[in-house]
């Protein structure tokens, strides 16, 4: 099913600027982000895999937004404010504020209601079998004048309970696996796309339609899943019989849940910058 296109511009790419001859917007990206925005903030907030930048969390960095008038440009941050979960150093989400751009071609996700708590996925039956659509980097094909941000198609093939899923380590505090609370999801992204939205769309049965008869299901809303953090590989020649080096992926992704991305977010220095601006809102419309 067709994806609308708000979903494909919030994204952008996170990286550097290729210095030398490189033409105006080329950049060497480290991995992808997503936009999200919040009524109580002027700024956006920029959101990413925290394995993504945790080897340069005080670097410069750039991120490349499309232009309206077409073609592309980059954001460059000089002294970079990146924060990631407050207590808990496996979850694998980065958040940093930005000001985007007048000239940036791109939408954001409202935090309300999209970053959603899991009883609300619940109450709408999202699980195991709803379709998902993961937005980001194909390494191979970024874009020399645009973000041509790829979409892989799958499905949820495993929602969190009570057992944890192993993945790679990405701190020097961590062992070599880590043990996350996250969805598995069905789809093949390759290299760059980690810190890709993953969206769900939810499904209607016959519950919904209490006049007609027949038994069936369609297919609804779309709302934020998580964020591509890793993907289960195996070793050619072992797991696979493919000759040659490297790891290749399974067709496993695991997801971030976007409630651990709202946790990142409500960040006590977020949050007291969120009332700070409230604040300053409410004052500039009381009347003089």
């Amino acid at each position: 099913m067709r994806l609308d296109e708000e979903y494909r511009q919030c994204v952008v790419l996170i990286g550097t600027a290729r210095v030398g001859k490189a033409k105006v917007g080329e950049i060497d990206p480290w991995g992808t982000g997503f936009l999200v925005s919040d009524s109580n903030v002027h700024s956006a907030y920029l959101v990413t895999a925290a394995h993504v930048v945790s080897d340069n969390l005080d670097a410069p960095f750039d991120v490349r937004f499309n232009k309206r008038a077409g073609g592309a440009d980059l954001l460059h941050v000089d002294e970079p404010e990146w924060f990631l979960h407050q207590t808990d150093n496996t979850v694998d989400v980065a958040v940093h504020l930005i000001e985007i751009p007048d000239w940036a071609a791109c939408t954001q996700i409202p935090r309300s209601p999209n970053l959603t708590e899991k009883e609300r996925f619940r109450r709408k039956n999202i699980g195991a079998g709803n379709r998902t659509y993961t937005v980001g980097l194909f390494k191979f094909l970024h874009g020399d004048r645009r973000n041509q941000p790829f979409v892989y198609s799958g499905h949820i093939g495993l929602v969190p309970e009570d057992q944890p899923i192993p993945v790679k380590s990405w701190l020097k505090a961590h062992r070599d696996r880590v043990l996350v609370e996250a969805y598995l999801v069905e789809g093949e992204p390759l290299d760059g796309a980690s810190g890709s939205p993953v969206f769900v769309r939810r499904t209607l049965g016959p519950s919904a339609f209490p006049r007609v008869k027949a038994q069936f299901w369609v297919e609804g809303s779309i709302w934020l899943l998580g964020l591509l953090s890793d993907a289960f590989r195996g070793k050619p020649g072992s797991d696979y019989d493919i000759p040659g080096g490297g790891m290749i992926p399974r067709g496993v992704n695991v997801v971030v849940p976007a409630s651990k991305i709202m946790e990142v977010m409500d960040h006590p220095t977020l949050k007291e910058r969120r009332e700070a601006a409230q604040q300053r809102s409410n004052k500039a419309e009381r009347p003089t």
